[in-house]
């Protein structure tokens, strides 16, 4: 039974909850695995990575010492502190950036592409 501060019963109260799971996809590896496998072939001279993961950690700072990285952070919160590093670490030229609601709402799909094909009201 749910009760007050007073401590008196609350029948009819009602329970809330939001619930967030974070299951582990893959994603993670799979950005590093192209990542390593793009340096190592040579078929890039620089990468920009989208993510915020400290799983990134150890990819991003090897090829940091082959090519110049991006990073850009799509989340509100800060920079993971293992995707830190210098301009100037390893062959350097790198650089940082987060993104802001500005640039999200400066670059949403337009209301009607073509006759047939329109953005959903809720977007």
């Amino acid at each position: 039974m749910v009760q007050d501060g007073a401590e008196n019963d609350v029948p009819d109260a009602r329970f809330m909850a939001s619930v967030a799971r974070r299951e582990e996809k893959g994603s993670d590896v799979n950005v590093a695995s192209h990542l390593l496998i793009d340096v190592l072939t040579g078929v890039i001279d620089a990468a920009v990575v989208i993510s915020n993961d400290s799983d990134l950690a150890f990819p991003v700072s090897f090829v940091r010492d082959r090519v110049p990285v991006g990073l850009i952070n799509p989340t509100k919160g800060y920079r993971a502190g293992k995707l830190a590093g210098h301009p100037s670490d390893g062959v350097g030229n790198h650089w940082w950036y987060q993104l802001q609601p500005t640039d999200w709402y400066e670059h949403q799909l337009l209301s009607m592409i073509g006759a047939r094909i329109s953005k959903p009201s809720e977007w």
